[in-house]
């Protein structure tokens, strides 16, 4: 007797997602220059950094990361199956194109007051049987220094980060905080010139074989060095899914309020609003980053928290 053939459209998991986001700017700016949002089953974070502060710049970066994200929503609305790179690829194009328009010459021809943004690209595929034990895929893209981490309801943590960009600066932005170790302060020269410099080299080796990648309007999306993290998890039924900008990650990563994962389980459970402000008051005690030497007192901070649901 013949096997029967297989199903052609055998049964998926039925999949929605809930979706959670909190952005909060720094102390004192009513623009947050993080970005977070999504479509149907793909979403994204994205945390701009200027660099050296330019005069007069229009195309900054919550410009920068403004223009990805529209570009994000103009291809999927033309192509939603739009693969993760290609996506990528198009709307990195779009923003250099723009930048090539928009931006001033004075800042074109300085690149270390160039844009740039970290990403975190997932997308939620449904599992491809109702009876397979996961219930989904998450496909992920990573640049910079943005995280993404997957919690599951034993309290387990995937956790996904590039680590590149923090590597690749530690060597030389010793300076920026020894001058906040010694009680120079965010204003003085010694901790402003620092940074500069600090910033100055940084930009002019991002994007390369030796340093990291990041979305900037230099960097050549498919090019090796260009590539950031990619990955594919499983994910079970009950798992949430936390994309975080630098700002938010401050908790651990900086002020050691708690471990990593007890910090991204709490992001991934509790009160976002209360995980971030405790992040204020830690740098509100600090306001010259002696105790806590950091780039600045204060930083934008966003947390994009994913639920997938099953039928």
């Amino acid at each position: 007797m013949n096997a029967p053939n297989p199903d052609p459209n055998p049964p998926r998991f039925a999949l929605a997602i809930e979706a959670q986001c909190l952005r909060l700017p720094k102390l004192g700016r009513l623009r947050c220059e993080d970005v977070a949002g999504g479509v149907d089953r793909t979403w994204w974070l994205m945390d701009g950094a200027t660099g050296v502060i330019a005069p007069d710049n229009p195309c900054d970066s919550g410009w920068f990361a403004e223009t990805i994200q529209a570009a994000f929503l103009a291809q999927l609305a033309r192509a939603p199956q739009t693969s993760l790179d290609e996506l990528i690829r198009c709307a990195l194009g779009a923003a250099q194109t723009q930048f090539a328009q928009l931006a001033p010459q004075a800042i074109r021809a300085h690149p270390p007051w160039w844009p740039s943004s970290t990403l975190v690209l997932v997308r939620i595929e449904p599992a491809p049987t109702a009876s397979a034990a996961a219930c989904a895929t998450l496909d992920a893209r990573l640049l910079g220094d943005s995280e993404l981490a997957v919690v599951g309801l034993d309290g387990q943590v995937r956790r996904l980060r590039d680590d590149r960009h923090p590597q690749f600066c530690a060597g030389f932005y010793g300076p920026v905080l020894d001058a906040l170790r010694a009680g120079a302060g965010y204003d003085s020269p010694r901790f402003q010139n620092a940074l500069a410099a600090a910033v100055t080299h940084e930009r002019a080796h991002r994007n390369q074989a030796d340093s990291y990648a990041i979305l900037s309007p230099e960097a050549s999306s498919g090019a090796p060095e260009c590539d950031g993290l990619t990955a594919r998890l499983p994910l079970y039924p009950g798992d949430r899914i936390v994309l975080l900008s630098d700002g938010a990650a401050r908790g651990f990563a900086v002020f050691g309020l708690a471990s990593a994962e007890a910090s991204l389980r709490d992001l991934a459970t509790g009160n976002l609003w209360a995980q971030l402000q405790a992040i204020r008051a830690a740098e509100h005690a600090d306001p010259q980053g002696q105790a806590f030497p950091r780039g600045t007192c204060h930083d934008d901070a966003t947390v994009l928290r994913l639920t997938p649901q099953t039928a």
